[in-house]
């Protein structure tokens, strides 16, 4: 049960104190005095109060703090989704590669208008622009609130320059530029024919790849040669430089055959693809030992598995 609330004594019960115990009562209050303490005891007991109250304002606050802040969110989110203000109106291309047609680019990309910048996506964009750039490297965007889209367009770099080779005598075949065309060609990394108005290359010179197979005509960013033909081919040319001194002067790539010959300083090697690369280099080292290079004027065939054919 509750305590009753303390009380005064009455007048009448109480008594004198001797002094001796007055000199006990200071000694064990340190000469505090009463009103002084009570005044103390009421003071703390008012903070503490003040201290629960500021406490329980400050738990609601806090409450009403993190509805205020959810329903902003939601609100903003929901403008996001739902508003036309925040519809894709603009969108700017940013391109590293003269392959790149902003006007194209931006034609391709027509279906995104209309739509809620925030739901577009990196991958819904590269598969709008994979259909007419199946070369894409890279792609970045960036989106530009209320209403602009940003997007940064990187291309597979040519690993090649592609010649090739007419059955018309009459054409030229010599310059690199694609019959009919008036354009440089060349090869991507992922095996890509690309043609271009202007040399891609810049300073940096690739290397040539001749096409000769009968009826070779490749349209523009499609695939002609597939990556680990590109691969082997270059395997193949590093070898012969590092471990035989022997320089490349150009590549011819039969690609319905699926063999590829290199013209070297000195003759022309065959190699192809049915059997692996160190085999085919291992019947070369085994040439070596038997037969000068001297004696073969023309070419060397490394392509049959137990013999090896020169000229």
């Amino acid at each position: 049960m509750p305590l009753r609330s303390p009380r005064r004594l009455p007048r009448f019960l109480n008594r004198e104190t001797s002094l001796f115990s007055r000199s006990i009562a200071r000694a064990r209050y340190h000469t505090v005095d009463r009103r002084a303490r009570r005044r103390h005891e009421r003071w703390v007991r008012f903070a503490k109060k003040c201290s629960r109250l500021s406490s329980l304002v400050a738990s609601e606050f806090r409450t009403w703090i993190a509805i205020g802040i959810g329903t902003i969110a939601v609100s903003i989110l929901l403008a996001l989704l739902f508003s036309p203000f925040f519809d894709v109106r603009q969108i700017t291309i940013q391109r590293q590669d003269p392959r790149i047609d902003p006007s194209d680019v931006q034609q391709i990309l027509a279906p995104l208008f209309r739509q809620r910048l925030i739901l577009i996506t990196k991958s819904q964009i590269a598969s709008l622009l994979e259909t007419q750039y199946p070369d894409i490297d890279r792609i970045e965007i960036e989106k530009q609130y209320p209403s602009t889209l940003s997007v940064f367009l990187s291309l597979e770099p040519v690993v090649a320059r592609v010649l090739v080779d007419s059955d018309d005598s009459s054409q030229d075949t010599q310059s690199g530029a694609m019959i009919g065309s008036g354009s440089y060609a060349y090869i991507t990394r992922s095996g890509y024919f690309v043609s271009s108005p202007i040399k891609l290359s810049g300073k940096t010179p690739v290397p040539i790849l001749r096409f000769t197979d009968w009826g070779f005509r490749p349209q523009n960013r499609t695939r002609v040669i597939l990556p680990d033909f590109i691969e082997r081919i270059f395997t193949a040319r590093d070898i012969l430089r590092t471990d035989f001194g022997l320089s490349t002067l150009d590549i011819v790539v039969y690609v319905r055959a699926q063999e590829f010959h290199i013209r070297t300083n000195k003759l022309s090697i065959w190699f192809d693809l049915k059997s692996p690369l160190q085999e085919q280099f291992q019947r070369f080292r085994q040439f070596l030992k038997t037969l000068s290079l001297d004696q073969a004027k023309i070419y060397i065939d490394l392509r049959i598995a137990d013999k090896i054919i020169f000229q």
